[in-house]
């Protein structure tokens, strides 16, 4: 039956490409690259296409950090090319444009005479790029994210949201698929969380946002984060130096290098960056336990205060081999050391029905903790021509390793302050190992000159050892706890193969793909004997279409279906303890949850104002849901599979330059979001409306100064079975050039009236929570980058391109 399903998918997909290529009008994409006259490339240059009969305007772009612009989808004829930049002299190309793809000569900007003497000038890239399946964040042009973590301009980036253990959401869909320079994470939760926050703005040029990938990508993960590290597309040596200090409750510094040579047969690129930042966490939990008939047995009253000390080594290096003009072989390396530790103030109380103090409980607790992480990847690229006929292989290793101890002293008073009980000391050892291969290749072939199609594979094999070992200490020693111990052992093989066909004409655009996906997962609990085993072979198709009404007016629908699989610490049934009473352990038995998702979009003026309509229908929901044992007071978090969540909203997002010197970016979000299931065989049922906006605006001054205001509200919402209070910040940012705008200087507010924090309750069956979170949010921060470039003059390599790109579920998952 699979194999009859696969052959009638496919005979159909050559039917609507065979459709498409009669159908459509022979169309083409034209590049070509923009450079001054020591050969560095221009960028931002705006060129502009025009007839060459009657002048009329057909299309506009930007020269990108190479010098490179293109125009994609043009029907063949004559036209006419103007290319100007600040401070530049205008230059005109005439084009005939008869192929698929076609390549002008490089254009050679002069400075203007009345330029000559003046400083040099660098152009900017827009804050948001819209296009038709993603938005695209330039993060350099963000004033307010200097000097802050890769997290910070995620939460400052459109549609984004980040709870309070750092999961992300795209357009109010949960579960997303985060990538570094287009290779998987595997981590999600607050493993990546933890990532993300280590690793420093300075270093990331580009955000891509997807939120419906296409067959290409991974079937996991509810959209699709691209994060794009800084690399030169410059001839030469250069790179940046950017120092930052910060100054919250708890003071900060970051250091950050990075740097580019590029020559006519290789490029050689990296990073390294250090990062000390201390901080602190304010929590206030008030638990009532209530009786079957709904009485208020026992109130829980605790507060925590934890202030904790992060230390952050990163590193980067590799190389771009271009062993021909169509070939390159890239080869890198990278790696991050994190130690970290906590000192946690612990005061519990223990109250009657009546509000009267019982119990006191004092538990101070520490933690000493380091995260290490080494990749290593190759790659290789080959053009067959210049058409888009190509291919591309890579192979990557990871490893994770990660250690925790922790210590708690748990001391017993009545309610008059009197011990009551000898003091008890425990101790949790929670060392962790994550290895992870992967290995893909992808094919493009055009079969006409509007319609190409693209095949690929890939193979991935994880394997994490989790060994917590937890004690007592009696009569002075540590003695190990059998009942709470326990070692994890899990392995996870995905093998993955996917078929996407494009195809556009003068109107319309689209795709079609299929992907399928084999995975063959085990678990073995050592403590208890206890194993269990999975596999299964899934489809995930996907759709999209685009119709350009006229010049300034886009429409387009797009589809997929979507799994989000179970991260590594989810499926681990060790217990973390945050005190006596309170702890979350993990699920070995949960199932993957799938999503629909739909979209339709309209874009106008190319995406200066793009307005959405979606619906996502996900069953099998993987939510933390909070269980209580009333007879002993405690209270866990474990990961269920507990309903069906719709979601069906709106957004807008816009992009308004008022004037040359004044730009305004909004982002609109109107979501409703349902859940429906069973919790301990109960119903259970949550709803809410949620509206979320940010606020971007920038004003450029005389004399290289600008000003960044940025604001952003979020309203009622859900977070697992808790519903969120309402919650904003707003910043402010002032940026100074200096040196020829060699050196930069930013100074930041962050959070400037303490609006955020985290205020939640939870009432459904016994449970009955108020939950109150602060954390370090408002700082200063001054930041000082430097960059410096010795120019190199070499051919031109008109054949280059740049390497095909490839870290979410390790929680300590572009394509396939």
């Amino acid at each position: 039956m699979m194999k009859t399903l696969l052959t009638t998918i496919i005979t159909l997909l050559l039917i609507v490409v065979t459709i498409s290529v009669r159908s459509q009008d022979a169309t083409g994409k034209v590049t070509g690259y923009v450079k001054d006259v020591t050969g560095q490339p221009v960028i931002a240059a705006t060129v502009v296409l025009r007839k060459a009969a009657d002048s009329t305007l057909v299309k506009a772009a930007l020269s990108d950090t190479a010098g490179l612009y293109s125009f994609e989808q043009l029907p063949f004829g004559n036209y006419l090319v103007a290319i100007t930049s600040i401070s530049f002299q205008p230059q005109w190309l005439s084009l005939n444009l008869n192929s698929a793809a076609q390549e002008l000569p490089a254009t050679i900007l002069t400075l203007s005479s009345k330029s000559l003497s003046a400083v040099t000038v660098t152009s900017k890239r827009p804050i948001i790029e819209q296009f038709a399946d993603r938005t695209v964040v330039n993060v350099e042009t963000m004033v307010s994210a200097s000097g802050g973590s890769a997290m910070d301009v995620l939460e400052k980036s459109p549609g984004v949201t980040v709870d309070k253990q750092g999961n992300l959401s795209i357009r109010g869909k949960q579960g997303v698929k985060v990538f570094i320079d287009g290779r998987d994470t595997y981590v999600n939760g607050a493993d990546l969380s933890a990532i993300l926050r280590n690793m420093q703005a300075s270093q990331v040029d580009q955000v891509e946002i997807i939120s419906n990938p296409s067959a290409k990508y991974d079937a996991a993960g509810n959209g699709v984060i691209n994060i794009r590290t800084k690399k030169s597309a410059a001839r030469g040596f250069n790179g940046s130096i950017a120092l930052a200090y910060l100054q919250g409750r708890y003071p900060g510094t970051t250091q950050q290098l990075t740097f580019n040579y590029r020559s006519k047969y290789i490029n050689l690129f990296g990073n390294a960056g250090y990062a000390y930042r201390k901080g602190f966490e304010d929590v206030y939990i008030l638990r009532n336990f209530r009786t079957t008939s709904d009485e208020i047995k026992t109130i829980y009253d605790q507060r925590s205060y934890t202030r904790n000390l992060n230390k952050s080594l990163n590193a980067k290096l590799g190389i771009d081999f271009y062993l021909s003009g169509n070939t390159m072989l890239s080869v890198a390396g990278s790696g991050f050391r994190n130690p970290s530790s906590t000192q946690t103030e612990n005061r519990t109380l223990l109250k009657s029905p009546d509000g009267t103090v019982q119990t006191i409980v004092m538990a101070p607790a520490d933690m000493d903790g380091k995260w290490n992480n080494g990749e290593a990847n190759i790659s290789l690229k080959h053009n067959f021509d210049s058409a888009g006929h190509a291919i591309s292989l890579d192979g990557s290793y990871m490893k994770y390793t990660t250690t925790s101890v922790q210590h708690f002293n748990n001391s017993y008073y009545d309610g008059k302050n009197n011990p009551t009980e000898t003091p008890s000391l425990f101790m949790a050892d929670m060392p962790g190992n994550i290895r992870i291969y992967s290995f893909k290749g992808d094919y493009t072939l055009p079969l006409s000159r509007t319609v190409k199609v693209e095949a690929g594979a890939k193979y991935s094999d994880v394997s994490t050892d989790n060994n917590a070992q937890y004690y007592l200490q009696q009569s002075g020693r540590w003695v190990r706890s059998d009942s709470l111990s326990n070692h994890f052992l899990y392995k996870e093989k995905v093998l993955a193969g996917y078929l996407n066909f494009n195809g556009a004409g003068e109107r319309f655009e689209w795709q079609v793909g299929l992907r399928a996906e084999h995975m063959d997962i085990s678990g073995t609990q050592i403590n208890g004997d206890k194993s269990f085993t999975r596999n299964a072979l899934q489809w995930f198709p996907s759709a999209l279409v685009a119709y350009t009404l006229d010049k300034q007016n886009k429409l387009s629908a797009s589809y997929s279906r979507r799994i989000e699989r179970p991260d590594y610490k989810s499926l681990n049934p060790f217990r973390f303890y945050l005190d006596q009473y309170t702890y979350e352990e993990g699920n070995p038995y949960l199932k993957p949850q799938y999503s629909n998702n739909f979209e339709l979009s309209h874009i106008f003026m190319d995406g200066a104002l793009t307005t959405t309509l979606l619906y996502n229908k996900t069953s099998d929901v993987i939510q933390e849901v909070v269980q209580q044992r009333t007879s002993s007071n405690e209270t866990f978090i474990r990961p269920e599979n507990i309903s069906t969540r719709r979601v069906a909203g709106i957004n807008t997002s816009a992009q308004i330059p008022l004037s040359d010197n004044l730009t305004t970016i909004l982002y609109l979000e109107y979501n409703s979001n349902k859940y429906k299931g069973r919790i301990n065989d109960e119903p259970f049922s949550l709803q809410a409306n949620t509206f979320s906006g940010q606020l971007r605006q920038q004003i450029k001054l005389p004399g290289n100064w600008m000003v960044e205001l940025a604001g952003q509200y979020t309203s009622r919402a859900i977070d697992g079975t808790f519903i969120q209070q309402p919650m904003g910040v707003m910043g402010v940012g002032l940026q100074k050039d200096l040196m020829k705008k060699m050196l930069t200087l930013r100074l930041t507010g962050v959070d400037l009236f303490r609006w955020t924090k985290y205020e939640a309750t939870s009432r459904y069956q016994l449970v009955d929570i108020y939950a109150l979170t602060k954390w370090q949010t408002q700082a200063l921060r001054f930041v000082v980058t430097y960059r410096f470039r010795s120019g190199l003059k070499v051919e031109d390599r008109s054949q280059e391109k740049s390497a095909s790109p490839e870290k979410d579920r390790v929680k300590m998952n572009e394509s396939k």
